[in-house]
């Protein structure tokens, strides 16, 4: 586990929404009936990050296209393309994409950024591609397609494949997870204020965080449990302030960016 501390302070983290839905708590959660609390609804919404420090912008997950594929009934707010645009972002100027995991909502417009490194986990990387090239994708929450753009960035010498905790940006770091996903990368990145954990999927909810309840997607049911345990002691460690992946409440636990900015983004640290 890297402690934050090491690391250098953002100028700025910004969560930026772009999709958004209405789910269950039932079917949002693995065994949610064997809680005994009651049933109801979570607004989910569906975002990317940006860090802005001395090596330039690095975004963690890209988000992806609702209008051109409807997976789970997302309803878009403001295309990627678009709150990049209110962001001020070049997408030619990306230093780096951290990809959380390969899931399409994570990945989809990973082709905007064609110079920037991308970093992914190894173990993400093993998984997938093995299903790619045993014809396995079908019913799963990525495609060949999303798959091919990680190609090309590896082709061209762009990709990092991360197996260990690592440094990857004056500000930030990455602690591979598994459950969810087999490579699922955990964010930190030193602030101002303080440490953050962008937990992207590894929890979806803040609710993971504080009872430890996996979500109803994963890959290994134990490992899950195993990231949700390694956030919060990473939170314990260093002090560090949690932001789960999808939970709406975020935005109203950190203030708006300024400007136009702040007709999609948040301000974290």
């Amino acid at each position: 586990m890297i402690d934050p501390a090491v690391l250098a302070p953002a100028r700025e983290v910004l969560s930026v929404k772009y999709a958004e839905r209405r789910v269950r708590r039932s079917d949002v959660f693995h065994d949610y009936g064997s809680y005994g609390d009651p049933d109801g609804w979570l607004d989910m919404d569906y975002n990317f990050w940006v860090i802005r420090d001395d090596d330039g912008v690095t975004l963690v997950d890209t988000g992806y296209d609702v209008a051109a594929r409807d997976w789970l009934g997302e309803i878009p707010v403001t295309t990627p393309p678009e709150c990049l645009e209110l962001l001020e972002i070049d997408p030619t100027s990306v230093t780096r994409v951290i990809t959380s995991h390969f899931h399409y909502d994570h990945i989809g417009h990973l082709g905007l950024f064609p110079t920037a490194e991308v970093v992914s986990g190894g173990a993400e990387y093993d998984y997938w591609f093995a299903k790619r090239d045993s014809g396995a994708l079908g019913g799963e929450f990525t495609t060949e397609a999303d798959l091919a753009v990680v190609q090309r960035a590896e082709d061209a010498g762009r990709l990092r494949l991360v197996r260990e905790p690592a440094r990857v940006g004056p500000s930030v770091a990455v602690h591979p997870v598994g459950g969810h996903c087999p490579g699922e990368l955990v964010v930190t990145v030193q602030t101002a204020r303080g440490p953050l954990v962008l937990a992207s999927d590894a929890a979806h909810f803040y609710e993971q965080i504080q009872h430890g309840w996996p979500f109803f997607a994963f890959t290994d049911l134990d490992e899950m449990r195993e990231g949700l345990a390694t956030i919060n002691t990473m939170a314990d460690r260093f002090g560090a302030t949690v932001v789960p992946g999808h939970d709406a409440r975020t935005r109203e636990r950190f203030p708006a960016a300024a400007g136009r900015a702040g007709q999609v983004a948040v301000v974290l640290g």
